[in-house]
């Protein structure tokens, strides 16, 4: 694998001369025949009695010859499709189709498709030979300000010209993104020479400049920027090269044309991850290994105890991998295949966070640094083209790698108006979630009162700690009594010995301030003293509770729970979430669980000690998580059938044994267990087991389990008083903790009530139901943009 870093004799000139000499001999000795007529007038169904293509359409495409099914075959099919209920059923037959089909290239359809992919691939493949066998010329020393593009000759002169006429060019576009999306300026280089491109808000200073891009804000790459593109006559095949170049892309005034333009382009990114690319997983430990990423390293310890664990295979012993992969950013893919000094990446902030008169200023440094990217992309594409092409040697790779690098959406001003609704449908759901959030949340703090708070089965173990109200010590006068003013006793008296209309006030009396004023301005002068220096933010609330709301110093201060959001912990224990009636509780080893009451070997308060490793909860109501339960249940059963109604009202208190809790979950599962036939019970009960509980040997030792209920657990290291902790299932397995059970995974289990908000009124509801409605477009409105 080491052999990526060095370069390959064996991919040469000759290699690449003689590559194309295969295509084209292929394309000239295969030509396209004539086919006899086809008869359509049979169908054609094979032995499953599957129709399959008709008669002429087979015969033009796989010129009469016929496919041999055995028997042993045939029966291995139809005991497949017996296991699946789908042997037997009635299927529909089209009618035939008598569609006389273009000439075939070639014997065969594979030779069809792999002749027809050199016939569209070979003048991009002569001009990426042209590049790779050209040496660059010279970088110019000084850069043009000018709008538009400019030509360097090899004799150091410059000339404006309206686009670069070359069959292949690498290029590279810089954007200022404190200005909007319009390209700023670009370069591109030839076999034969350098370009450079200046936009008109980047030469010409205007005091404002329109928001709306239009095509003469865009990049001419293949017509000049008066002429009318859609009357150009002939178009050439023409090749460009970037490094992520669907972003280069987006800023070619030709490709935003219904028809004409035959440009493609090539990724060297793209061709860096087909042949020494890395998975999710494998970057995490790319970081860690060569900056020392604090997420990354926690990600190598994670992995490697899941593989000692699970005993498949050794574990990460061995880092040498790394030196021959990368991650996909142009610095460290040159660094990769090329080597030498590392690129310079500095300048590239002028471009996110400066604005149009720091580029300005700073022209030509940053020109230089697009046009240093656009010879390290070079480079790069000199070493991973090749290995590409051995990589995946057939045509029809090159082709369609080709063909995919140019899809286009067509849209009119409907696109603009519904991205626009969908943003503001969007934040103003948004504001309705916050806003049943922060009633929860202020619901939830009147709990506070009577501590009402320790026989809540969801925020029993919140931080409940509330912060005195602190006073500064200060001599006080036994003689003072707070009294209030006198000009305000007097006022008083007289309004109430007064029972006559005084009329207006006098000029005089409406000079003095208000009573009301005077008295308040006294509280102020005797109180003020007691305050302390520094104020405190929100005493006589719980902890939680604080934290949730913003500080009276922060600039954005709103009055309440403003702060609150789904991401935070103690959001789904605000919502009463439950999960099949079961109380979620959250684990700082295990992420997000829910707790099953019934466990008795932790009933004596403060007799289990916390030894460091097992998280000890001695304080929950567990008496509380059965009634929760028991109410779920009760519902459920109504909802089921009246005739499976039964008063358990009395039954599902704790017990000494666990007899009425196999009751309450077989009473749970009634409903899925009904209709099903005894093979499909067993099925399922066997796929269950293997999807959520984990095998024997790798539970932790825990004696003392819940034979009622079947799950992800239980984990013996949560020691919560009375109850087991079982973990929410992960879609990628039971060894996986989950972070937010409001994550997209769970979306299906809130639809069919699984996960569900137990209480709290309208608010958790409809908070819950706006999560479903948003999540999509929280997940995808900046690709979609």
């Amino acid at each position: 694998m080491r052999q990526l870093l060095m370069r390959r004799p064996y991919l040469s000139c000759s290699w690449r001369i003689k590559y194309l000499r295969c295509y084209k001999s292929t394309m000239t000795s295969n030509l396209p025949k004539e086919d006899p007529p086809a008869d359509t007038s049979q169908k054609r169904m094979n032995p499953l009695n599957i129709q399959m293509l008709s008669k002429g359409l087979h015969e033009q495409i796989f010129k009469g010859a016929q496919a041999e099914h055995t028997e042993e075959d045939v029966q291995k099919s139809i005991h497949h499709l017996r296991n699946h209920d789908l042997w037997g059923q009635d299927t529909s037959t089209l009618q035939d189709v008598n569609l006389k089909l273009p000439k075939m290239y070639g014997s065969n359809i594979e030779e069809h498709f792999q002749i027809l992919a050199q016939k569209q691939s070979l003048p991009y493949l002569q001009a990426a030979n042209d590049l790779l066998q050209c040496t660059l010329p010279d970088m110019p020393r000084d850069w043009a300000w000018h709008t538009g593009w400019t030509k360097y000759t090899k004799d150091g002169g410059k000339e404006h010209v309206d686009f670069p006429d070359e069959r292949a060019l690498v290029f590279d576009v810089e954007v200022c993104m404190s200005e909007g999306q319009c390209p700023t300026l670009a370069v591109a280089v030839s076999p034969q020479h350098w370009y450079s491109w200046c936009s008109r808000r980047l030469i010409e200073e205007r005091y404002t400049w329109s928001n709306q891009m239009s095509l003469s804000d865009l990049i001419p790459l293949e017509t000049s920027v008066k002429s009318n593109a859609l009357n150009k006559p002939n178009w050439t095949e023409k090749l460009v090269v970037g490094h992520n170049v669907s972003f280069d892309r987006t800023h070619i005034k030709e490709q935003y044309l219904i028809k004409g333009s035959k440009m493609r382009f090539m990724d060297t990114m793209s061709m860096h991850m087909a042949v020494s690319g890395l998975t999710g997983f494998q970057r995490s430990l790319w970081m860690a290994s060569k900056y020392g990423r604090k997420r990354g390293l926690q990600e190598v310890k994670q992995h490697i105890m899941k593989t000692r664990s699970k005993g498949e295979g050794p574990g990460i012993t061995s880092w040498e991998w790394v030196n021959v992969s990368s991650i996909n950013n142009l610095a460290d893919v040159h660094a990769l295949y090329v080597g030498g000094p590392p690129l310079e990446k500095e300048a590239r902030d002028l471009f996110v966070k400066g604005s149009m008169a720091d580029i300005r200023a700073h022209f030509q440094d940053l020109i230089l640094y697009c046009a240093l990217d656009v010879k390290a992309t070079y480079e790069v594409f000199q070493e991973t083209f090749p290995l590409f092409i051995e990589r995946c040697p057939h045509p029809v790779t090159l082709a369609g790698m080709l063909e995919m690098g140019v899809p286009y959406l067509p849209v009119n001003q409907n696109w603009e108006k519904y991205l626009d609704e969908a943003q503001i449908t969007y934040e103003e759901l948004q504001k309705e979630m916050k806003k049943s959030l922060m009633n929860l949340a202020n619901d939830a703090c009147q709990l506070l009162c009577d501590d009402r708070y320790k026989t809540d089965p969801w925020l029993w173990d919140l931080e409940w700690d509330v912060q005195e109200f602190k006073q500064k010590k200060v001599k006080s006068n036994k003689n003072k009594d707070l009294k209030p003013a006198p000009e305000y006793n007097a006022r008083i008296q007289d309004f109430t010995d007064s029972h006559e209309d005084p009329g207006p006030p006098p000029e005089e009396e409406e000079s003095q301030p208000l009573p009301g004023k005077l008295y308040l301005d006294e509280i102020i002068e005797k109180t003020l003293p007691y305050l302390p220096k520094r104020s405190q933010h929100m005493p006589g609330h719980p902890g939680w509770y604080r934290k949730l709301c913003p500080r009276l110093d922060d600039p954005d201060w709103v009055p309440g729970p403003n702060l609150i959001s789904l991401q935070m912990r103690l959001t789904p224990k605000l919502m009463r979430l439950t999960w099949d009636g079961f109380p979620l509780h959250f684990s700082e080893k295990h992420g997000w669980g829910y707790l099953v009451p019934g466990r008795k070997d932790n009933l004596m308060a403060n007799v289990v000690e916390d030894d460091g490793d097992i998280d000890v909860h001695n304080d929950c109501p567990y008496r509380a998580i059965e009634n929760v339960y028991m109410e779920y249940c009760k519902n459920k059963a109504n909802s089921n059938s009246k005739e499976r109604d039964s008063n358990v009202q009395d039954d599902f208190m704790l017990t000494e044994d666990n007899s009425i809790w196999q009751k309450v979950e077989e009473l749970s599962r009634l409903e899925n267990e009904i209709g099903l036939e005894g093979s499909s019970k067993a099925t399922s009960r066997k796929k269950t087991k293997n999807q959520l509980e984990p095998p024997a040997e790798l539970l932790p030792e825990f004696d003392n389990s819940a034979p009622h209920h079947h799950g992800n657990g239980p984990c013996g290291d949560v020691n919560v008083s009375g109850c087991w902790f079982y973990r929410l299932p992960h879609k990628d397995g039971y060894t996986n903790n989950v972070g937010s059970p409001f994550a997209k995974d769970f979306l299906p289990k809130m639809e069919d009530g699984t996960l569900q908000a137990s209480t709290g009124g309208n608010s958790a509801t409809r908070a819950l139901e706006i999560n479903k409605m948003i999540s999509f477009w929280r997940n995808a409105h900046k690709r979609i943009r």
